[in-house]
């Protein structure tokens, strides 16, 4: 019965929801920020992105002149961001829901780990100063129960531990004001490396272990070469706050704000061996999700593009892209074959309309027609294209079903979404290929459901190599267990694209 009375409500929402909008009364809701906040609650759903060399900041107004390096990249790091718009939000967790809303101001904490991952102190760079000067006694009160309540929480899965660690601190600390804006601040870590070592140096810190206070949705990871004066930034975000291209443009800012010290190179290709094997990255009582990293050599894949582009240029809407020829070669797999794969398209503000995402999905076997292989390509790459067409204008069939679904009381979606997992893969694809043309080492995101197959996050494709040539990063991630033979796979295709 109680089921019966849901379906009836959610139904009446809608149905009202779609009148209003139709109506001029109210406008259609923001699908896609309701649903990453809906999927993407927990440790593994994060990503990050990478810069490497940046110099160091010469000291800011009150840091002394023999400041440790440190210091003074937390210190220009939060003037950097005090300037940019997109690092301007903060987080809500609410029972169903994750949501972003604005500040007013971007504040910096330094957290220090230990060894096994337990925070020992904090260090709080606020864009307020008279907040750093006032009431020492009242600051250190907020530090240590702030660093108590860290470390009593650290375990807890993402969806729990940001209000279970702000219902602590509001216990042992009277002065709400101050304790929420470092629980809001973007956070920031060192990790102390050997960056003459590629095996360390291109290796995503795990920052399930170093993670952030729960409501800030930025995450930094520096390591620092002293001997050189720079620091590698690796930068992990919490999707509601953030996207990917939006973020790597940040990331590309304080690049060239601090500068590139050297030309970096990258580790060369190997078709054989990952560069990072699969290593867990959720917390117990969240999904069971292995992330692993390989190098690889995409150019057999872009010289196929193009002669795939001229093969068909009678036939092509508009050129194939990468993306499509490499879902393409993915489904010839057996890891593959029949899957939906969903690719991601970044949309830009409009309508009033903050710049968001879309997702094409599609399912290449729908277009093959046996013989040869690239015999129904023409025809996959063309609805390819009319659905970035249609992403781009805001009006594809996804985006008004993820509209049409955020007319849902958030507890009514979440149920809906939990109630039949298997109808994600329906529509977003059980894989996703997701590319950031400017990235370095590009980590992806996950979901709390759906993905079967995965999720592969591809960067820059002409990264310098240390043995000569272009390589890639590619990251993927999965469910435990499900993508120890990803990267086999991903080499098998770009084999194949040589073959051609």
């Amino acid at each position: 019965m109680n089921r019966v009375a849901a379906s009836v409500m959610a139904a009446a929402s809608v149905l009202t929801g779609k009148a209003l909008v139709a109506c001029g009364l109210r406008r259609a809701p923001d699908g896609w920020r309701r649903t990453v906040g809906l999927l993407l609650r927990s440790e593994p759903t994060r990503f990050a992105l990478s810069a490497f060399a940046l110099r160091a900041p010469p000291a800011q107004s009150g840091v002394t002149g023999d400041a440790l390096l440190e210091h003074r990249a937390a210190a220009a790091l939060l003037s950097y961001l005090a300037t940019q718009s997109d690092a301007h939000f903060a987080l809500e967790w609410h029972p169903s829901v994750t949501i972003r809303r604005r500040t007013a101001a971007v504040d910096l904490v330094v957290m220090d780990f230990d060894e096994s991952g337990a925070l020992r102190a904090i260090s709080p760079f606020l864009s307020d100063a008279a907040l750093e000067t006032s009431n020492p006694s009242l600051r250190t009160s907020a530090h240590e129960a702030i660093v108590t309540a860290y470390n009593r929480t650290r375990l807890l899965p993402e969806r729990d531990r940001p209000n279970a660690l702000r219902r602590l601190v509001r216990a042992h600390h009277a002065d709400r004001d101050y304790s929420r804006r470092l629980l809001d601040a973007a956070c920031l870590s060192f990790e102390r490396i050997d960056v003459s070592r590629p095996a360390e140096r291109f290796r995503p810190p795990e920052f399930h272990k170093r993670r952030s206070l729960g409501f800030g949705f930025l995450t930094f990871v520096m390591r620092p070469d002293l001997a050189a004066d720079t620091v590698d930034v690796w930068v992990s975000a919490q999707h509601v706050g953030l996207d990917g291209v939006p973020l790597q443009e940040l990331v590309s800012g304080l690049e060239q704000a601090w500068g590139v010290a050297e030309s970096v190179v990258y580790p060369s290709a190997d078709p054989s061996a990952l560069f990072m094997e699969a290593r867990g990255c959720s917390i117990e009582g969240e999904r069971a999700v292995d992330e692993m990293l390989a190098f690889v050599d995409f150019t057999p894949v872009l010289l196929l593009r193009q002669a795939l582009n001229a093969r068909y240029a009678a036939s092509l809407r508009a050129p194939a892209t990468f993306g499509a020829v490499l879902a393409w070669l993915l489904t010839q797999e057996p890891e593959f074959a029949g899957v939906r794969i969903a690719s991601t398209v970044d949309i830009a503000a409009s309508a009033g309309y903050a710049r968001d995402v879309d997702v094409v999905a599609l399912r290449p076997a729908d277009y093959a027609k046996g013989g040869d292989p690239w015999e129904g390509f023409a025809e996959f790459a063309n609805e390819f294209t009319r659905l970035v067409g249609l992403s781009r204008l805001r009006t594809s069939p996804m985006r008004q079903a993820l509209s049409t679904a955020a007319l849902l009381p958030p507890a009514v979606h979440a149920q809906t979404v939990r109630a039949n997992p298997g109808a994600l893969d329906d529509t977003f694809g059980s894989l996703c290929i997701t590319i950031i043309r400017d990235a370095k080492v590009f980590v992806s995101p996950m979901t709390d459901l759906g993905l079967g197959h995965g999720f592969f996050a591809i960067g820059n494709m002409a990264l310098p190599a240390s043995g000569g040539g272009r390589v890639t990063a590619v990251t993927i991630k999965g469910e435990r267990g499900r993508i120890g033979a990803h990267h086999a796979a991903l080499q098998r295709a770009i084999a194949r694209a040589a073959a051609v």
